[in-house]
């Protein structure tokens, strides 16, 4: 029994539990074997001994329980002191076990403590019958059995000699006689009972002798009827404590996931607990972990734009401005380094549009840095003065107009950002030709070494690894020309030759997607002042973006599968539409498409920036740009508009 406790306990079973099962299987089978085999007891008189000592066994066990969940050990100093917290669990199994245990063995007590002065009752009513039948019928034999009061069960009588009672009780099975005057300590044990005759009468020298037997196995198995349904209540109540045991554990599995989750920073799986409450606590922890998720990734996705426009436009983020005779000050906030202290002075032609902003509010202003550039410029803008510290609490600084090697720069990122988009289909582009090479030079090397060599066939296998170094250069070219970084300069630029190089930039992406390209140029179009890279870049962009508006458009089902370019000469301008079968234009896209950061894709898929490049190149070309969808009928189409007259015109 220490054993089992023992090794169940630090598995939060309770003393209660470990003890009711324990004396259900093991201590049953050794006590019962005791009690059966060396007191021969009937079964009746087996069982109720049994369940006596499992009914003691787990009340004492249950007390054990709550006195262990109250009072705890201090382990620094081994005094005993109050516990702050309880275990719930353990708290329910000592309360119930002690409830049902305790009446239980209530009972039995109450029932086993009025077995003797039962017994001394019933055997008063034994000699009373004996009396009656020896005064109504002195000279007829006796019967072989009686019945008393009371009792269904028939009672064995003999008459025999008052000198041989020993012999007689032998006959009835008996070794023991009461003669109903106090006689051995065990008089009012159960085993005194079953073997015991009472003296009923005794005259002439002549004693009636009646065995008790039949009487005690009756209050034995009026006793297990009553105790039965208290431990089949009792078996119940353990297993469903069990079943509630092993409920509260998953729970707890369940919320150390969620907990583990939340410190991983990983979404909550949508599992029911086993308990409602817990249910709707698991509920409110994952809408929590997923608002804390997606606000830290929103958090990522503005600390990446505010590198990406601290790159582009040098974005500055501020508190703490002060406008001063000659100079900015201010507390400058960059992501991930902190704060520093940042004086800037400002050209002198601006002083007097700067310090005319004291005291306002809100600010919006532009001015040039002292020493640089005329064009330069920044433009200020701060909120929330506080107007005794004389400063602005917050604000930032954004670079209006970068100078050209900026502005370069800026495009050339945006195209690398796109290269690195398509370096998978590019592989396999690349890849093919590569196959192809490595095929034809296995197999001229075989031809020349036959005998004699197939000089004519080895010939044509190396012209055609010729043409395949040829195609794997050409690839690598268009790959090269777009990655250089190039200056803005006009130059004459063939419209449909620049359209047909960036589709061929292309092919390889939309070819893995299966979307189907079509250009179709109406009239003669002479060339145009254009820059070439410029043209390119738009035209690869637009490309992209209508790629990834089909496999959205997919994605819900739909068949979509072509983009389709056209270029034709209007009166005085040239028009350029690409158009495609895809998703088509979202209501909060529509609305600024060529907004900075302004995109339908999901999280993590595009920068936001791509239409807004291609409009600041057409803007500094002179052009006009424009995106709109194509209802009825799916999709949208981007327009762009080049002038005819000079300065883009070569004549």
């Amino acid at each position: 029994h220490v054993l089992a406790v023992a090794h169940f306990r630090p598995r939060q079973f309770s003393f209660s539990t470990v003890t009711f099962f324990y004396q259900l299987t093991i201590g049953t089978a050794v006590a019962g074997g005791l009690v059966y085999w060396h007191f021969n007891a009937p079964i009746e008189v087996t069982s109720v001994v049994l369940l006596r000592k499992i009914l003691c066994e787990v009340t004492l066990a249950g007390i054990a329980d709550i006195v262990t969940l109250l009072i705890v050990r201090d382990g620094s100093d081994c005094r005993l002191r109050r516990a702050r917290v309880v275990s719930l669990q353990l708290s329910l199994d000592a309360l119930v076990s002690v409830a049902v245990s305790g009446a239980a063995t209530l009972f039995l007590m109450g029932t086993l403590t009025n077995f003797g002065n039962r017994l001394t009752i019933l055997e008063d009513q034994i000699r009373g019958v004996v009396e009656e039948l020896r005064v109504n019928a002195p000279t007829e034999q006796l019967p072989a059995t009686i019945r008393v009061a009371g009792s269904e069960a028939p009672l064995a009588l003999i008459a025999v000699p008052t000198a041989d009672l020993a012999a007689g009780a032998q006959r009835l099975g008996c070794s023991r006689t009461d003669r109903g005057v106090d006689g051995p300590d065990d008089r009012n044990t159960f085993t005194f009972w079953m073997r015991a005759c009472v003296v009923a009468d005794t005259r002439g020298g002549v004693s009636i002798l009646v065995a008790t037997r039949p009487l005690v196995l009756e209050i034995f198995r009026t006793i297990l009827a009553g105790l039965l349904p208290l431990m089949a209540y009792l078996l119940l109540a353990e297993l469903v404590l069990f079943g509630f045991r092993r409920s509260i554990s998953r729970s707890m599995r369940l919320w150390d996931d969620a907990v583990q989750g939340f410190a991983g920073r990983r979404r909550i799986e949508t599992v029911d607990a086993p308990f409602l409450e817990s249910t709707a606590v698991l509920k409110m922890l994952r809408t929590a972990t997923d608002e804390y998720l997606d606000a830290d990734q929103e958090r990522e996705r503005l600390a990446r734009t505010v590198d990406e426009l601290r790159t582009a436009i040098d974005l500055r983020l501020m508190s703490g401005l002060r406008i001063g005779d000659d100079a900015l000050h201010y507390l400058e906030l960059t992501p991930g380094a902190g704060a520093r202290d940042v004086t800037l002075p400002f050209n002198p032609a601006d002083r007097g549009a700067l310090t005319s902003l004291r005291g306002t509010h809100d600010i919006m202003a532009e001015f040039r840095v002292a020493d640089s550039e005329a064009q330069n410029w920044f433009l200020l803008l701060a909120h929330d003065y506080d107007a005794v510290a004389c400063e602005w609490r917050f604000g930032c600084l954004i670079r209006l107009r970068a100078s050209e090697a900026m502005q370069t720069k800026m495009l050339h990122n945006a195209r690398l950002i796109e290269l690195g988009g398509m370096a998978s289909a590019l592989s396999h582009e690349l890849r093919q030709p590569l196959f192809t090479i490595s095929l034809a030079a296995e197999n001229g090397a075989a031809m020349l070494q036959r005998d004699p060599p197939a000089y004519d066939r080895a010939k044509q296998k190396y012209v055609r690894i010729l043409e395949q170094v040829a195609r794997a250069s050409a690839i690598i070219e268009r790959t090269s020309t777009y990655a250089r970084e190039e200056r803005g300069d006009r130059e004459p630029t063939d419209l449909v030759q620049a359209i047909n190089d960036a589709a061929r930039f292309m092919r390889p992406v939309l070819h893995e997607r299966g979307i189907e390209l079509r250009i179709v140029a109406r009239g003669t179009i002479a060339p145009l002042m254009l820059p070439r890279i410029g043209i390119e870049q738009i035209i690869v962009n637009a490309l992209q973006n209508a790629a990834d508006s089909i496999e959205q458009a997919r994605g819900t089902g739909a068949v979509a599968t072509s983009i389709r370019i056209e270029i034709a000469k209007r009166d005085d301008h040239v028009e350029i539409a690409i158009r495609d079968d895809g998703a088509g234009l979202s209501d909060s896209l529509a609305e600024s498409p060529f907004d900075a950061f302004s995109t339908s894709k999901p999280a993590g898929k595009g920068t936001g920036l791509g239409l807004f490049i291609c409009r600041q190149i057409v803007d500094e070309i002179g052009g006009r740009i424009a995106l709109s969808g194509n209802a009825p009928a799916p999709g949208a189409t981007l327009t762009l508009t080049f002038p005819l007259s000079s300065p883009w015109s070569l004549k």
